[in-house]
């Protein structure tokens, strides 16, 4: 049933306006043995308008024009979208729209891989931003998340409707990593040769320096194997030339310290997707990370979020409203108000969590000092507790 909010117009922090839309599949067999290529086609009705808002504890909702709320965190029902069937995806656009601008007259196609890679990349962000803010920290997963975001290559899309293409964040780092091919070893770097078997390098984990075995920066940078066994990596041989030739500014010099030692001391950077998932070659277990790299690491998450954050909050401008005589924000699009829901979150006081119900697993507001909520309602909650008791009745009965 409806929630009639009080003052929702006054309180809320910026109001949205959209459309709903038609969501359908197109599958294109493009040739023998290759898998099918999915598109996903959208368009708008113009006679279904919508209107969102966004509220401390209730995030971004869809609500009516009387007030009451439709829908509430349309964020967390949109991350948790990757998880849900094919029919769960269509009902969420057709009752929120589209994430851009779609038109009223024909169909507008998307490639489906590329619009869940772009709902994998908010989840990511939201995710991390939760992770980095739990008082019980999974490092393993900051790092993956962390990497995951600053590593990837940006997403392009362009729709007929859009005036120019949405492009996701290059994160600055990905322009430092250029750079490693470029780099030779300075006069000071030689000199050492000569004196001493290891390069001194400045180091920000282990203060104030690290001293890296010559013969072994060269088996790196070779692309030599380790111990015979173990091939470098291209990535690790880019950040080995960093870590050795370039200063770069503290957080460059932040970044490249942690990615050194994960790949010396842990192991090599395989995969990091948020498909695949996170690994290093050998496996290792980050719960024994140093204090030095915990410290690092977080502070490279909260950069990382804070450049994927700005990078999509372009589509959105300060607007004076003078109907109400106040301020207000114009937003170009769906997309843009997720991203500055997110924005607006205060994660020393709220956080998302992933509802503990298989069933649901919808992301929803929680107290950030509350460690033990686990569902995002007492359906869920019920629910599970139901499903144990009948596994545990099927079990005695065996």
């Amino acid at each position: 049933m409806p929630q009639i909010i009080e003052n929702f117009f006054e309180n809320n922090v910026f109001t949205f306006n959209s459309y709903s839309c038609d969501c359908v599949e197109d599958i294109k067999h493009t040739s023998p043995g290759m898998p099918p290529q999915k598109t996903f086609k959208f368009q708008s009705y113009p006679d279904r308008p919508l209107l969102f808002g966004y509220r401390a504890k209730t995030g971004l909702s869809r609500i009516a024009a009387n007030g009451t709320t439709e829908e509430d965190n349309i964020l967390g029902s949109l991350v948790a979208l990757p998880n849900k069937k094919l029919k769960d995806l269509y009902n969420f656009f057709e009752r929120n729209g589209f994430l851009f601008p779609v038109s009223n007259s024909e169909y507008e196609s998307i490639d489906a891989t590329l619009l869940y890679e772009l709902i994998f990349r908010i989840k990511a962000t939201v995710e991390l931003m939760t992770a980095a803010n739990e008082i019980h920290k999974d490092y393993e997963k900051i790092t993956h998340l962390t990497l995951y975001l600053m590593l990837s290559e940006p997403l392009q899309i362009k729709m007929e409707s859009m005036t120019e293409p949405y492009t996701s964040c290059r994160h600055s780092f990905m322009d430092t990593l250029v750079k490693a091919s470029a780099l030779s070893l300075s006069r000071e770097r030689q000199a050492e040769s000569f004196n001493k078997d290891t390069y001194t390098v400045s180091d920000t984990i282990s203060a104030p320096s690290y001293e890296l075995d010559i013969n072994e920066y060269n088996d790196i940078v070779s692309g030599t194997s380790i111990n015979g066994t173990i091939l470098i990596t291209p990535f690790y041989k880019q950040i080995a030339q960093l870590y050795c030739n370039y200063n770069g500014s503290p957080m460059e010099r932040k970044i490249i310290d942690f990615l050194f030692h994960l790949h010396h001391d842990y192991g090599q950077l395989q995969t990091c997707d948020m498909i695949n998932g996170f690994s290093l070659y050998p496996s290792a277990d980050l719960s024994t990370m140093s204090e030095e790299m915990k410290f690092s690491i977080l502070e490279i998450a909260r950069h990382i979020l804070g450049e994927e954050i700005n990078a999509n909050l372009s589509g959105i401008f300060p607007e004076y409203d003078t109907k109400t005589m106040s301020p207000s924000w114009k937003v170009d699009s769906l997309l843009s108000a997720i991203y500055f829901s997110i924005f607006y979150l205060k994660p020393d006081l709220e956080l998302y969590r992933q509802c503990a119900n298989p069933r649901c697993q919808r992301y929803f507001l929680v107290k950030t000092t509350s460690t033990r909520t686990k569902y995002c309602c007492t359906e869920c909650c019920n629910r599970v507790t139901q499903d144990r008791y009948r596994k545990k009745k099927r079990e005695q009965n065996k």
